[in-house]
């Protein structure tokens, strides 16, 4: 495994967590808006609706999911940041950590520009130490 893929396993994982959010999203939704009522004469099974049991045993299902996917970010976060430390130049860490660490709302990586002015520094500048970073990015 690359340096370069190995920080990308945290975002990843959140958008992992994320696409759990919104399974939760359209399930509430499905549970909470009304159903139009539909009328027929033709003969029908009994009751196929999904009770709130069902509802609930999903919606706990999926909670537990995301609470364990969570603590997986956490502790993917928690590992990078750790061998972050341990490279040597200062803006060498900033622009990993900054990179690969702040993750959109979107699930997406923080832009080069962005991680440019907060270094300081114009995006070639950025990119030029993020691949020495990527070299001394202590991978097992």
């Amino acid at each position: 495994m690359t340096a370069k893929e190995y920080l990308l396993r945290y975002r990843d994982a959140y958008r992992e967590a994320q696409a759990i959010e919104q399974k939760m999203t359209q399930l509430r939704l499905k549970y909470a808006l009304p159903s139009a009522i539909q009328y027929s004469d033709m003969p029908k099974a009994h009751n196929t609706e999904h009770d709130l049991s069902d509802y609930m045993a999903r919606m706990d299902e999926l909670t537990d999911h995301l609470v364990s996917q969570y603590c997986k970010c956490m502790g993917i976060e928690g590992d990078i940041l750790q061998r972050i430390e341990q490279i040597e130049k200062v803006e060498e860490r900033q622009v990993l950590r900054y990179r690969y660490t702040y993750i959109t709302d979107q699930g997406k990586l923080m832009k080069w520009e962005d991680v440019a002015d907060r270094m300081h520094v114009v995006r070639m500048t950025a990119t030029r130490i993020h691949g020495r970073a990527l070299q001394h990015f202590p991978v097992d």
